[in-house]
């Protein structure tokens, strides 16, 4: 009888974890769509034109099931912190990782902001970046 029971128990445990999702809905949200550059700002101004801030990052932003995706002109890697509440963005073509907390992460919309430091004032106070993006 405790044989069967164990069987059984073991084939339960088996079930459950086999048929669990292992994909959360914000990795769903974030890696389904293409996203499109809707606002790019830095310090509350748009920062797309020639020359600014965020100008690499307009366009397209795809992030792959993998790690992997393109971020407007940049490609790189991308991952959630343990929380799935900040995006880890890297890319060899800049000289830093940027962490952006995550805003909003639904299928309509990705909203993301963080703080990168000014590399024209380096004692200054870092400038603050909002994203925001739609699907495709």
């Amino acid at each position: 009888m405790k044989k069967i029971f164990f069987l059984f128990a073991i084939t339960c445990v088996i079930l459950v974890s086999s048929c669990k999702d292992k994909d959360s809905d914000r990795f769903k949200f974030l890696t389904e769509p293409v996203w499109v550059a809707v606002s790019l700002m830095a310090n509350g101004v748009d920062a797309t034109g020639p020359g600014g801030l965020l100008e690499g990052f307009v366009g397209d932003a795809k992030f792959n099931a993998d790690g992997t995706g393109t971020f407007g002109t940049y490609t790189g890697t991308w991952q959630f912190n343990v929380t799935e509440d900040k995006l880890i963005l890297a890319t060899p073509s800049l000289p830093i990782t940027i962490t952006l907390d995550i805003l909003e992460l639904t299928s309509t919309s990705l909203k993301v902001k963080g703080s990168v430091p000014d590399t024209q004032n380096l004692t200054g106070p870092p400038i603050e970046i909002q994203m925001t993006f739609r699907p495709k």
